[in-house]
């Protein structure tokens, strides 16, 4: 496995626990397991800082999408989509844990389909 894999998600944590980089500062995944709106469901995770909010969108290069809907929201967390993409604001609970599924539908290559994105959360 490349080194840099599993050091990058480590060192966006110190960052984000430090202040220097606001998880608001664009978006929240940074190295996303792309899907291909074939019925087929993947799993993302980010680190965010309490309170902080981010914007994550969800197009790939070759994909319309026609709606984002919410399957199972947040927990802790509040979370809207905007668009073709998801706008997640943390809550003040430092040290704790949040996920949502999100459901993709539009097309691919010109297939139309579905995703399922299941989202971790780790509050910082």
């Amino acid at each position: 496995m490349d080194r840099r894999r599993l050091l990058f998600p480590s060192l966006i944590a110190t960052l984000l626990e430090l202040g220097v980089l606001p998880a608001s500062a664009g978006n929240c995944v940074w190295k996303l397991d792309g899907f291909e709106l074939n019925a087929d469901i993947v799993y993302w995770n980010f680190v965010i800082g309490s309170s902080s909010e981010c914007l994550q969108g969800l197009r790939g290069n070759t994909m319309l999408i026609d709606q984002v809907k919410i399957i199972e929201p947040p927990k802790a967390g509040s979370l809207r989509i905007s668009g073709p993409a998801f706008h997640y604001k943390a809550p003040s609970a430092a040290g704790s844990l949040d996920s949502f599924r999100l459901e993709v539908l539009g097309e691919n290559h010109r297939i139309r389909g579905t995703s399922v994105i299941v989202v971790g959360v780790e509050i910082r």
